[in-house]
């Protein structure tokens, strides 16, 4: 049987029927705007029923007057007003589509103003700072416009909708890249690119309801010029500038009034995909976004891994000051306060609510936080941000960091996008989108009280950790803060460049909820402390841990100060340890097998030797050590006051590494615990037999190739009960024990004359509860 669907004459002229869309219905909001026309005389075309939205009926009626003057049916048109900002106009919008149609078989989000358009220091966020502005619009107006209002819409259509149905959210281009003096703009259109991708995984799966997102680039038009220009005025450019930046993007050229030529899509251009994906051609097309730009090259996001646990050893943030801007998790606003307090930094850490800082005070109280101090911030509040900054300025004239946590986490606003509530919807808006954008704009200007003080801070906004139900909110949250972040870098660089600041801010942000790595939290603050040390400066905005941070690091764990230190300390370097299974002898192989030495642990018990063999190979494995098995080697049946077992010792170390750079004499015996004039003649030579002479006859066997090599390290394990150099320790019923002891002292200074400079050799003299763990 034939597995390939014959394609027929029907099928053929489909495309070409002129009546793709005949029998829809479809909802377009601003459906009389400057491309909305363009939209609504294509879908006519093709035989759709419309709804055109608007919010200014007189507009909307004079155009549909126009349409039926050009011959199109007024039965194939319904008009209704009303700002989809608002949950409950949309709802009607919905309920008139459905009295009048039916059915509602797509959605075109089309409608959108274009936002208070002032660089990041002077947009409005109140209604008296918008009135002062001279502007129709605040932030959060903005916001709600761009974002909230589709995603209002599509949560009041869908319910609504069938298997099939589309819904097309109309973004731009510029969410993508940087747009002067327009981040009321590109923040809720990025978090509407999400938002789309969003609405495609939950609808998608639940209703067989398609969601593409598409992205016109710069319009041919009067009004893009005027726009441009106006960028080319406030970046101090030459005219056109901004036009041929944006051209350059492209990588297709168009028939122009000269020939080919680089042009900006038109009008029509965004119409006819908006045209196609509401048709059944594109029956398979869901969760893609479709850009109408002439091929402009731009990255749908700014993205790198973190592939390391960060170098913790020259980290200094000594005598810094970092102020880290919680939310409701205070728990882990904390958790990122005390990992810069250890590398010396002092914490101003701030919240939302007086709640989350009570919660955060009995931490710090408990953990003894000396250096974090507590405050209240409402990042929406320019006083109370005005106040946090001149609070640093006064006690501390400089700060150094700055950290962003969202306002509230996994779960309080829901996990899904569809079900949201409205109150949902708008406080989303307001605190995850648009606070973190009136923050860095109070925050943006207060700066300039550290111009020449101090270098610029580093700034690092940080997302939830994962949700476990597809981070659709977190994702919104990412997008909306990377395009802030590429405006603000964007402006701060073109100011600096005209002279207008002295330095620019370079923020990023820690993308956390790609993984459900238990070790995600400290990962990520470790990464937020190295930033604001500000060695290394990260081009890309979002900074990603790692899905599996063991995998992409080599390492299984947060790595221990000793972990960030040791390894390559002794890479190449080979180590015989006796009494290696246990105690000191099995923690120094353990240290120089984690700084790259291959070790030879020794001792009598074989069970013994493979349990510590088996922890040392584990834990090289999670430091990210390569084949860590063949790095540990054993050898049993080792008893240090046998010389034939010292003999066998030394031919299998050279055997097996030919040159060993440090012997460690651990092992001995506690002696015969009696006292002298009871002691055996046999008993006292036992112990000078494991206790020195074996120290002894392994300097004599590994000596000369040390010294012949140029190099080479020796340690006896001594004990405080060997006395100092001109004190003894009495220790009347251990006396063979302490003489073999102080021997191992005094062998080691005396050979220190005659093996050196090529060979070190010392003595640690250890307490007795540290001895006994060295016996074997």
């Amino acid at each position: 049987m034939n597995d390939f669907v014959q394609f027929t004459d029907d099928m053929a002229s489909q495309s070409k029927s002129g009546k793709r869309l005949e029998n829809k219905s479809i909802i377009l909001t601003g459906a009389a705007g400057s491309i909305g026309r363009f939209i609504t005389r294509q879908l006519l075309c093709e035989g759709a029923r419309v709804m055109m939205t608007g919010r200014d009926i007189s507009k909307l009626e004079e155009f549909v007057d126009s349409l039926c003057d050009d011959g199109f049916s007024r039965e194939n048109m319904v008009v209704t007003v009303g700002d989809c900002a608002d949950p409950e106009v949309c709802r009607r919008i919905v309920a008139d589509t459905v009295e009048a149609f039916g059915t509602i078989d797509v959605l075109v989000n089309n409608a959108g103003a274009a936002g208070p358009k002032y660089t990041l220091r002077d947009i409005p966020f109140s209604d008296i700072e918008m009135k002062t502005a001279g502007s129709d619009q605040t932030m959060f107006d903005s916001a709600m416009n761009l974002l909230g209002a589709p995603w209002n819409m599509a949560r009041a259509a869908a319910p609504h909708m069938s298997v099939g149905a589309s819904i097309i959210n109309v973004s731009t281009i510029f969410s993508r890249t940087h747009y002067f003096g327009r981040i009321p703009y590109v923040v809720p259109k990025s978090g509407l690119n999400a938002l789309s991708k969003g609405l495609a995984l939950e609808l998608g799966e639940e209703q067989g309801i398609r969601v593409n997102t598409v992205f016109p680039g710069p319009i041919e038009s009067e009004r893009i010029d005027t726009v441009f220009a106006r960028m080319d005025e406030l970046q101090n450019l030459e005219p056109g500038s901004t036009g041929r930046e944006f051209r350059d993007l492209m990588i297709t050229t168009r028939d122009g009034e000269e020939g080919l030529e680089y042009r900006y899509p038109t009008p029509t251009d965004v119409a006819s995909s908006i045209t196609w994906l509401a048709s059944g051609e594109s029956a398979a097309v869901s969760g893609h976004a479709v850009e109408v730009t002439n091929g402009m090259q731009v990255p749908a996001q700014s993205r790198s891994q973190l592939v390391s646990w960060p170098d913790k050893r020259l980290e200094d943030l000594s005598d810094n000051i970092v102020l880290i801007l919680g939310g409701s998790d205070y728990e882990e606003a904390v958790t990122f306060a005390e990992r810069h307090t250890e590398s010396g930094a002092r914490v101003l850490l701030a919240f939302r609510n007086l709640e989350s800082v009570g919660h955060a005070r009995s931490i710090i109280q408990a953990r003894e936080l000396e250096s974090v101090q507590l405050s209240h911030l409402d990042p929406l509040r320019r006083e109370s941000v005005d106040r946090t900054m001149q609070f640093i300025d006064d006690h501390f004239g400089r700060l150094d960091g700055v950290i962003v946590l969202p306002q509230k986490k996994n779960g309080q606003y829901g996990y899904s996008i569809c079900s949201a509530s409205d109150d949902d919807v708008e406080n989303f808006v307001k605190d995850e989108v648009v606070a973190p954008v009136a923050f860095a704009s109070t925050l943006a200007t207060n700066l300039s009280r550290w111009f020449g003080k101090c270098e610029p801070p580093a700034i690092t906004y940080v997302t939830n950790e994962s949700d476990g139900h597809g981070n659709l909110l977190n994702e919104v949250i990412r997008a909306s803060n990377e395009a802030l972040i590429r405006g603000w870098r964007h402006e701060d660089e073109t100011l600096k460049a005209s002279g207008d600041l002295s330095w620019s801010v370079q923020p990023n942000q820690l993308v956390r909820y790609d993984t459900e790595d238990k070790d995600a939290l400290p990962f990520a603050a470790d990464w937020a402390a190295t930033l604001t040390n500000r060695v290394r400066q990260m081009d890309p905005i979002n900074l990603w841990i790692p899905k599996n941070i063991k995998r992409a690091t080599g390492k299984g764990a947060m790595p221990t100060s000793l972990m960030r230190v040791l390894p390559g300390l002794h890479k190449g370097k080979t180590a015989v340890i006796t009494g290696g299974s246990l105690g000191i002898g099995l923690q120094l192989g353990r240290y120089l097998a984690i700084a790259g030495a291959r070790i030879l642990l020794s001792a009598r018990s074989e069970a013994k030797l493979l349990e510590a063999k088996a922890e040392i190979v584990e834990e090289l494995s999670g430091i990210g050590y390569p084949n860590a098995e063949t790095r540990i080697h054993v050898l049993a049946n080792i008893d240090v006051g046998n010389p034939a077992a010292l003999d066998q010792l030394h031919q299998h170390a050279i055997d097996l590494f030919g040159q060993v750079d440090f012997l460690i004499n651990n092992a001995g015996i506690s002696g015969a615990e009696e006292m002298v004039v009871d002691m055996t003649l046999k008993d006292w030579d036992r112990t000078m037999e494991a206790n020195l002479i074996s120290n002894y006859s392994l300097i004599r066997k590994f000596g000369p190739l040390m010294k012949d090599k140029g190099r080479g390290s020796i340690l006896n394990v001594s004990s405080y009960f060997g006395g100092e150099k001109y004190v003894a320790v009495a220790y009347p019923n251990r006396a063979d024990y302490a003489v073999s002891k102080a021997g191992q002292r005094v062998l080691a200074e005396i050979l220190s004359r005659h093996l050196g400079p090529e060979i070190q050799i010392n003595a640690l003299a250890l307490a007795q509860s540290m001895v006994r763990d060295c016996v074997d």
